[in-house]
C-alpha cells in the first residue's frame, strides 16, 4: 500500500515516484504524486485510463507529451491535463537533466498499485529492455487496474483481459504479486 512520501523507482523507465497524496489521503478522490524521470525516461507503452484524468504539472526540465496524435513539449509552470479514455505516452526530452512533475490521477481508482507493481515486476528483469510486461502479463492486469494500451478497441481488449489474461494466470502471470506492494 503506497504511504505519503515513500518513494518507488523504475530503474527499467527511469522514473521515480514519491507519493503525495494517496487514495487512502483522499477517500479515493484523487493520486497525487511526485515524479522524476531520469535524462531520456520514458513511459514505454501508448495507453489509456477509460476511467481517470491525468493531469502533469511540470516543475523542473522539458517534458514531452504525446495525446492522441498531438506531440508537446512543456516546460516548468506547464500543464497538460489527459481527459478519461485519450491516448498517451511520455518522456524526458533532456538528455542530460531529470525533469520534475507533479502527477495527479483523478479519481484514484487502484493506480498506486499498479504502479508498485509495473515498478516491481521492471526491476525484477520481468519486463522487456524497454520496461514493457509481456503480453499475457498485461492481459493478466490490464481489466483489474483499467489501464489499457492505445490501438485496439477497449471493447475487445475487455475481452482480451479476461481471456488471455486468464490463460496467463494458467501460465503463472499474475494481476498482483504480494513482494511489490502490500494491500493492508
Amino acid at each position: 500500500m503506497a504511504k505519503q512520501n515513500e518513494q518507488i523507482q523504475n530503474k527499467v523507465t527511469g522514473e521515480k515516484i514519491t507519493w503525495l497524496k494517496t487514495a487512502a489521503n483522499t477517500n479515493g478522490a484523487f493520486l497525487q504524486f511526485k515524479m522524476t524521470l531520469a535524462p531520456g525516461g520514458y513511459l514505454p507503452v501508448k495507453h489509456l485510463h477509460p476511467n481517470q484524468q491525468e493531469q502533469f504539472t511540470v516543475k523542473k526540465g522539458l517534458f514531452k507529451v504525446e495525446s492522441g496524435k498531438q506531440e508537446r513539449f512543456l516546460k516548468p509552470g506547464d500543464s497538460i491535463t489527459i481527459e478519461k479514455g485519450k491516448p498517451h505516452r511520455f518522456w524526458n526530452a533532456l538528455p542530460n537533466e531529470e525533469t520534475e512533475l507533479e502527477v495527479k490521477f483523478t479519481p484514484a481508482l487502484n493506480t498506486e498499485v499498479f504502479l508498485e507493481q509495473f515498478f516491481g515486476l521492471s526491476n525484477d528483469d520481468k519486463t522487456k529492455a524497454d520496461g514493457t510486461p509481456a503480453f499475457l502479463q498485461l492481459m493478466s492486469m490490464a481489466n483489474t487496474y483499467e489501464i489499457y494500451v492505445a490501438g485496439p478497441p477497449l471493447w475487445l481488449q475487455k475481452v482480451m483481459g479476461v481471456v488471455l489474461g486468464g490463460i496467463g494466470r494458467l501460465l503463472g502471470y499474475k494481476k498482483y504479486y504480494k513482494k511489490y506492494s502490500s494491500l493492508s
